[in-house]
C-alpha cells in the first residue's frame, strides 16, 4: 500500500506536513452517561486542547439550558481541568485586599454544584499501571461523597464506564484496532463507520449489568433492536446525502463534528491562568 492524497498514515509516519492535512491520529473524545452506558457526546480529532474544548462544549449543547452536571470524572490528560472551568465556569470578582495597589480582575470560578474527580494513573518506564490516585479538583469531600452515595454506577472515583465503552468500541469497529493495517484511509469514512457503530451500541446491545441497552434505559427504544431494525429506522428531518454531495466530499462526515467557530468565544489564556492560581491548581487539577 502506497501513501497517496486519499490515504491516511500512522501516527509515527507523519511529518509536520502530514499533520496539517489531518493525517495521524484521531482519537474518540467521548462522554458517557454512567446510568445508562450510552455515549451522549463524541468528537473525532486529535488528543489536543482544542478538540476537548469542542466535546465540552457540545455537551453543554446537549445538557438542558442551565444544567450543571453533578460529577464528571475523567483521567489525568491537562485539557480537561480548563474546558470544564470555561464551559461550566462563573465569572467571580475576588474580593479587594486592604492596601494600595490595583483592585483584582475577574476570574472563572466552577459552579457550585459541579463537582470534579480525575483518576491519575502512576506508570512504570515499561506503561504498566502500579497505582491508581483519585485526585478531587473541584467541589468539596463533602459533595463528592454525597454524589457517589447517590449515584447508581459507582460508589467511588473511576473511569472504567468509559474505559469498557472504549474497549467495546475499538473491538467492534477493525478501523480502531490497534497494530494492524484496517486502520482509516479517509477521516470521513473513519467518522461515519464510528458513529455507526456508537449508535448501534445504543440501541442494539445490552449491557449485561443491565440487562437493557442503553436506548431503553433512557426511554427511546422499548426492546432491543436488531441492526435491521435499526437499518429500518428514518429519523425525523433525516435525508441521506446524494451521490454528488459524496463525490464532492460536502457530507456532514466530511465537516469537523464541531465548527472551529464555536471556539471563537474561548477564555483568554491569562483569565485561565488568573483563575487557575486564584483555585490554587494547575492545568493537571493539582493543588
Amino acid at each position: 500500500m502506497r501513501n497517496g492524497p486519499l490515504w491516511g498514515k500512522k501516527e509515527a509516519h507523519c511529518d509536520a506536513a502530514d499533520k496539517e492535512q489531518g493525517l495521524g491520529d484521531c482519537w474518540d473524545h467521548d462522554i458517557i452517561d454512567v446510568a445508562s452506558r450510552a455515549v451522549i457526546v463524541r468528537v473525532h480529532g486529535p488528543r489536543t486542547a482544542e478538540t476537548v474544548q469542542k466535546a465540552m462544549l457540545e455537551l453543554k449543547a446537549r445538557l438542558a439550558p442551565g444544567h450543571v452536571p453533578g460529577l464528571v470524572t475523567t483521567d489525568e490528560h491537562s485539557p480537561y481541568v480548563e474546558a470544564l472551568l470555561a464551559v461550566f465556569g462563573q465569572s467571580h470578582t475576588p474580593q479587594r485586599a486592604p492596601g494600595p495597589g490595583a483592585p483584582p480582575k475577574p476570574v472563572l470560578v466552577p459552579a457550585p454544584e459541579l463537582v470534579y474527580a480525575q483518576v491519575d494513573k502512576q506508570r512504570a518506564p515499561t506503561g504498566r499501571v502500579e497505582t491508581i490516585e483519585p485526585r478531587l479538583v473541584f467541589g468539596t469531600p463533602e459533595q463528592l461523597q454525597r454524589r457517589l452515595e447517590t449515584s447508581p454506577a459507582s460508589s467511588h472515583v473511576n473511569t472504567a464506564f468509559i474505559e469498557r465503552a472504549n474497549g467495546c468500541d475499538r473491538h467492534r469497529n477493525p478501523r480502531k484496532a490497534r497494530k494492524v493495517l484496517s486502520f482509516s484511509k479517509q477521516g470521513a469514512e473513519h467518522r461515519a463507520v464510528s458513529w455507526l457503530v456508537m449508535v448501534l451500541s445504543i440501541f442494539c446491545w445490552a449491557p449485561r449489568t443491565l440487562c437493557q441497552t442503553p436506548a431503553m434505559s433512557l426511554g427511546k427504544a422499548t426492546h432491543v433492536l436488531t441492526v435491521g431494525e435499526f437499518l429500518h429506522l428514518h429519523p425525523q428531518g433525516f435525508r441521506p446525502p446524494p451521490r454528488a454531495d459524496i463525490q464532492a466530499g460536502q457530507t456532514p462526515f466530511h465537516r469537523p463534528d464541531v465548527p472551529p467557530e464555536r471556539l471563537a468565544q474561548w477564555p483568554s489564556k491569562r483569565l485561565v491562568q488568573r483563575s487557575f492560581q486564584h483555585l490554587g491548581v494547575n492545568a493537571r487539577g493539582l493543588g
